[in-house]
């Protein structure tokens, strides 16, 4: 059992010791957001904290917000580790279970559930760890009501997304599963009436209408939001706007990095198995090839595809496991429950020993990332606003200097994209800082030490260095009357 608990509860201790969390720049915004949320008993409508306060904004992350906020409350600066450790814990139970955990052979199951958590070991602490979890569910749900039949599934998938359209935008990707469901369900009806032979039929005990009306339920609970219909729209608006290719997230993987290698053995292994098995489900391979497509062309969606091979792969290791392995094995079951409750207390444990209690501590370890030493400086000069800022801390200064509006920040579908491809345009010096309007205006800039921007404005007429340290320097522009 020792084995199984460290391997379970490895990433979240190695978050306990690492503080990963307080490096992750959009945390600050959701907390930030979550703040306001509970103090004003209200959904966000503008632009809050930024200098475009007085323009429509709708915050479809605002649940996940809700509840970092509560978590701070109670632990203060020791939340954002505490929530990702719950989701490392998390991803390590439903990697499991989409493995054949509970169907096939432990050991497969348990190594498949290590290398998904390598390959998805950077996921920080934010909204995309709710559609990790809850996808990876609706996968499960899904691969078990059309192995099994069992109508009762039914009533999960719409209550799943009434939670996950709340939480995060990515709530479409979950739509867009089960309509593939239901394309495959749909196949397999015309092949069962034109009698294909070389069409598998695994789901043949599902009723078309009774799939159908789930699905419009589905549909119905996930525009049970502040903003109704309104996520599809921001989703497809998000998906394809030209600033995409200034964002990492949206770059295709460079394999630079292991776990990229991790993952690509890992989707070539789930193309691998449906190979040898000859398989014509086509509900995996359709799962399998869609999230493949997805995660390949943005590394920030390789979450998909990490859960789809799981999903193939432990649906082929637990067929081969053989057919006698019983689901309802009461002394396995109680054997996995009791390594779940050690695993639990073991990560609950790491947590009251190796997160420190004092904030100053945790600050220090922020203090690596952002610029809080030049933000207090800022903030004790009261140094003049309005303020420029980088791209990258624009969510860190809503949270810690939120007394300056911040020019421009990670929020999507609040700045106009001309604006947000100018200042991309600008920082990689393709255009002048004048063109930019909440640059040539500002009175105070804060700029990262690396940028080009930065070094050349310091010896710019009309600038001033203020402060300057290893990661920031702070420019005061003054301005011709």
């Amino acid at each position: 059992m020792i084995s199984i608990v460290l391997l379970f509860s490895l990433g979240a201790i190695l978050e306990s010791t690492r503080l990963h969390s307080l490096r992750e720049p959009e945390i600050w915004g959701h907390l930030q957001a979550g703040i306001w949320i509970l103090k004003n008993r209200s959904w966000p409508q503008v632009g809050l904290f930024s200098q475009a306060g007085n323009l429509p904004w709708m915050d479809f992350c605002w649940g996940y917000e809700v509840v970092t906020a509560i978590a701070y409350k109670a632990l203060g600066l020791r939340a954002l580790p505490a929530l990702l450790m719950c989701f490392r814990l998390a991803l390590a139970g439903i990697t499991f279970l989409l493995a054949g955990g509970q169907r096939g052979k432990f050991w497969s199951a348990a190594t498949l559930s290590v290398v998904a958590q390598y390959v998805l070991f950077e996921l920080g602490p934010g909204a995309i760890d709710a559609s990790v979890i809850l996808f990876g569910t609706e996968l499960l749900l899904l691969l078990e009501w059309g192995r099994s039949g069992d109508s009762r599934l039914l009533f999960v998938l719409p209550v799943l997304f009434l939670l996950w359209a709340n939480l995060d935008l990515a709530f479409v990707y979950g739509i867009g599963l089960y309509g593939l469901f239901l394309a495959v369900l749909g196949v397999e009806r015309m092949a069962v009436a034109a009698k294909w032979s070389w069409v598998e039929r695994p789901m043949a005990e599902i009723r078309l209408k009774t799939a159908l009306l789930t699905g419009g339920a589905c549909v119905v609970a996930s525009m049970m939001t502040p903003y109704a219909y309104r996520g599809y729209a921001a989703f497809l608006a998000t998906q394809s706007s030209a600033v995409n290719r200034y964002l990492p997230s949206y770059a295709a993987m460079s394999f630079h990095q292991p776990p990229d290698y991790a993952l690509l053995l890992l989707t070539m292994a789930a193309f691998l198995w449906l190979g040898v098995r000859r398989t014509r489900d086509l509900f995996q391979l359709a799962v399998l090839i869609g999230c493949a497509t997805l995660a390949f062309h943005a590394q920030g969606e390789k979450w998909l595809v990490t859960l789809a091979s799981v999903a193939v792969i432990g649906e082929a290791i637990s067929e081969r496991a053989g057919k006698a392995v019983e689901a309802t094995n009461l002394q396995r079951d109680r054997w996995t429950l009791a390594t779940a409750g050690v695993t639990i207390a073991v990560v609950v444990l790491a947590f009251a020993l190796w997160v420190p209690r004092q904030s100053d501590a945790l600050m220090a370890k922020i203090a690596e990332k952002f610029p809080v030493r030049a933000c207090d400086t800022i903030r004790q000069r009261q140094l003049p606003a309005p303020l420029f800022n980088s791209y990258g801390w624009g969510s860190f200064l809503t949270w810690y200097l939120p007394e300056y509006p911040v020019a421009i920040d990670g929020r999507r579908g609040l700045y106009p994209e001309e604006e947000e491809t100018d200042y991309f345009k600008v920082m990689k010096v393709e255009a002048p800082y004048q063109s930019l309007p909440s640059m040539r205006q500002a009175r105070t800039l804060l700029l990262d030490k690396e940028s080009v921007v930065g070094e050349g404005l310091k010896e710019a007429p009309g600038f001033r260095v203020a402060y300057e340290d290893n990661i920031s320097i702070v420019l005061v522009h003054e301005l011709k009357e």
